[in-house]
């Protein structure tokens, strides 16, 4: 059944702009990574719901906040099924702890804080 948050609504620049990740990396993170699939319009233009837009929130955390590696990112989307990224629990945001440790396994040489 889909919920508000299914509809996608908001253009590649929009999301860009909310998100602080620019379009070139959404593209990116779509095509190389299948890390997102945002809907299509008859066009081909990009349309994201809020849970995507979350999503991409949820990425860049572990990118830049956590250190993790876009192939760590998709193991670790992969290993949780069930993540709902604007979960009332963490937004999407694992516990450090968690982080930490999956992103050791994923990422050998990374230091650990």
């Amino acid at each position: 059944m889909s919920t508000s948050d299914d509809l996608p609504i908001y253009p590649i620049r929009t999301v860009a702009a909310i998100s602080r990740v620019d379009a070139r990396r959404l593209r990116s993170w779509e095509v190389e990574y299948q890390l997102l699939r945002p809907a299509r319009t008859k066009g081909g233009h990009r349309l994201y719901s809020t849970r995507d837009l979350r999503l991409v929130q949820c990425i860049r955390r572990l990118v830049e906040e956590e250190g993790m590696s876009l192939q760590g990112v998709r193991a670790w989307l992969a290993a949780q099924p069930d993540l709902d990224p604007g979960d009332e629990a963490g937004a999407g945001r694992p516990r450090t702890a968690d982080t930490a440790e999956m992103a050791g396994a994923l990422n050998p040489g990374m230091r650990s804080e």
